[in-house]
């Protein structure tokens, strides 16, 4: 029986991956009310229309669509979804961190000037975003957090040194965000490949939101906040390009989200807890 209340919230789910997230998560059953966070207003305005009709139309699910302005990288969007959020449903139970963004091949932005933008949605939004929101996940029945980040965002990028600074169990999200501003202010050098560092912007982005996982999961224990790669899905990021179906790639968010007696600090891939 679904509590009075459990809202779940997706970040960037008006299309692709995040789309269907809020599909699978709102014919679940499980939740009485799903945002979803989206810059676009009147796309977020649609695509909640859409899902609702959906709802309506093959499932029994009672779960109540709305769509809420979010800016991820934005802090004041942050504050401000955060702060409606509160007033209009009291908590959450499930953050979906799916907002995300990557430069295409064919874009002439130099390397050392993608990592800023990069970096700014991928990362530092989702940790800031969420820092915002775990107060409202505190008091939300079984809450869980799942962060959409990728096979790109693999240790093995990195050399065995750095490696052991990401895996620290004792890493903190200051210490992390000094990592992650370590890696720009080489790449504005010219030496991150020759100081052990990817040659990955948005692989590096992944890394850090995989790492950021394991520090909240530490440090929230009462939440469980899992990571997942959806795979190479056919979406608009991928220039359609990928072989996985965006609702096949979505389940690995789902899963982890919905699972019961959910494990915390862990990578889920291909359907089930994966390595990192």
């Amino acid at each position: 029986m679904v509590p009075l209340t459990r809202v779940a919230v997706i970040t960037g789910a008006n299309k692709g991956i995040g789309y269907f997230i809020a599909l699978q998560l709102a014919v679940s059953g499980l939740f009485t009310d799903v945002i979803i966070g989206c810059r676009d207003s009147s796309r977020g305005a649609i695509a909640s229309e859409e899902i609702q009709q959906k709802i309506s139309i093959g499932s029994s699910s009672s779960t109540k669509m709305h769509s809420l302005p979010l800016i991820i990288g934005n802090v004041q969007s942050h504050t401000d979804f955060c702060e409606r959020l509160e007033q209009e449903f009291g908590s959450a139970s499930v953050l979906v961190n799916n907002a995300g963004f990557a430069y295409k091949g064919s874009d002439p932005t130099p390397f050392n000037e993608q990592t800023k933008k990069t970096f700014e949605t991928n990362y530092y939004g989702l940790v800031d975003f969420t820092e915002k929101m775990i107060p409202l996940l505190k008091k939300g029945k079984d809450p869980r957090i799942v962060n959409v980040a990728s096979m790109a965002g693999k240790l093995k990028q990195l050399s065995s040194e750095l490696q052991t600074k990401y895996t620290d169990e004792q890493l903190t999200i200051e210490q992390l965000n000094s990592l992650m501003k370590s890696f720009e202010k080489d790449v504005h050098d010219g030496v991150h490949r020759q100081n052990g560092w990817s040659s990955s912007n948005y692989g590096m982005s992944k890394l850090g939101v995989i790492a950021a996982t394991k520090v909240f999961a530490r440090e929230e224990p009462s939440i469980s906040v899992n990571s997942c790669c959806p795979g190479y899905c056919d979406t608009d990021m991928t220039s359609n390009m990928g072989r996985r179906s965006p609702d096949d790639g979505a389940k690995n968010a789902v899963i982890p989200a919905t699972m019961k007696n959910p494990p915390t600090g862990e990578h889920f891939a291909d359907f089930d807890v994966s390595t990192w």
